[in-house]
């Protein structure tokens, strides 16, 4: 009898402590952009629980571009997005200070050039005249694109945008020719090899073809918040910060085909083997190795990309540095 008691005390204790927790747990609005293993990290840590552990309770707003994910942001609909620093300067420069907190990787995984499988189009000079998809102008991929293209003696009016706004629409786009180029992620470009309708003339994975062109690795996507709410509650997101870091060592101690089942029933029907294939690359060429914490040389190195791109003058180049643009939220300490 002693026994038992002594138990359904040890239980009611656990089941108290499971309801404090949960009543305690701090909400918070996490929006990515689409459903690609590129968000990865966010998607592994929103599955696996690893937000709850940390004592959040997430709510994730996937809108179908980063450039979306960042209005939330900017309009306090999010408390924190996954997407490219980019952004951390737009919204920045509409006077509500931005922040980044990680990085996930070292080179922009959207940085690919596709192609229908048909067409005779051979090099980025031969978009001249053409129609570009891309999930939405003012996002990350559209950057980089408009940036590789003025590298490969480009203007803005030799070509034209289309915002097809999810990965679906722009498959659809490039199997019908509607656009004569997509801006593709590996996902697709590896569905639009295994499928036979798209073809790659320009991939991020060619280290030589990047640093050519982007001067070497740089933060592509990351952990960015409003600064003035990063002020007010640090604790919060220091917590979402370890989250990701908890999903970062998941995602380096299992294999790319574990990963694609955890993540894959929510990303949109992409199949298995090509989000397999995807995560396989991310993990090779482009997720980082060292830790997600941003270094100064890595920033240095994107800064001089966002200025050449027009994101930024050199005369905020001071105003828009390491020390404002990056905060250390104690998550990367034990």
């Amino acid at each position: 009898m002693k026994t038992l008691k002594t138990f359904l005390k040890t239980l009611g204790s656990a089941v108290a402590l499971a309801v404090a927790a949960q009543v305690a747990a701090q909400p918070i609005n996490v929006s990515v952009g689409v459903r690609d293993p590129i968000y990865a990290h966010v998607y592994v840590a929103y599955i696996k629980g690893y937000f709850q552990e940390q004592g959040l309770q997430p709510k994730l707003v996937v809108t179908g571009s980063g450039s979306r994910s960042a209005q939330l942001l900017a309009t306090g609909q999010a408390d924190v997005v996954m997407g490219n620093p980019e952004h951390v300067l737009v919204i920045s420069n509409e006077g509500r200070p931005v922040v980044m907190l990680a990085a996930v990787d070292q080179r922009n995984t959207f940085g690919n050039i596709m192609v229908n499988q048909d067409s005779d189009i051979k090099s980025i000079a031969d978009l001249k005249g053409k129609s570009i998809g891309v999930t939405a102008t003012g996002g990350g991929a559209y950057y980089y694109a408009n940036y590789l293209f003025m590298q490969n003696g480009l203007k803005k009016e030799d070509f034209t945008w289309l915002n097809l706004g999810s990965v679906a629409n722009m498959q659809g786009a490039l199997r019908a020719k509607r656009a004569a180029a997509v801006v593709a992620s590996l996902s697709m470009m590896e569905a639009g090899k295994t499928e036979k309708y798209g073809r790659v003339i320009f991939d991020s994975r060619d280290t030589a073809a990047w640093d050519k062109v982007f001067k070497g690795p740089m933060p592509s996507s990351v952990i960015y918040a409003l600064t003035a709410n990063v002020d007010k509650n640090p604790e919060m997101y220091k917590r979402f910060t370890k989250a990701i870091i908890q999903a970062d060592q998941f995602i380096r101690s299992n294999s790319a085909g574990t990963i694609a089942e955890v993540i894959g029933p929510e990303m949109g029907g992409q199949s298995i083997p090509a989000l397999s294939h995807a995560i396989g690359e991310y993990k090779t060429v482009y997720w980082r190795s060292n830790g997600l914490r941003i270094g100064l040389q890595e920033f240095d190195r994107w800064q001089a990309f966002a200025i050449d791109n027009g994101l930024m003058t050199k005369a905020d180049s001071a105003k828009y540095g390491y020390a404002a643009l990056v905060r250390d939220v104690g998550a990367f300490t034990p």
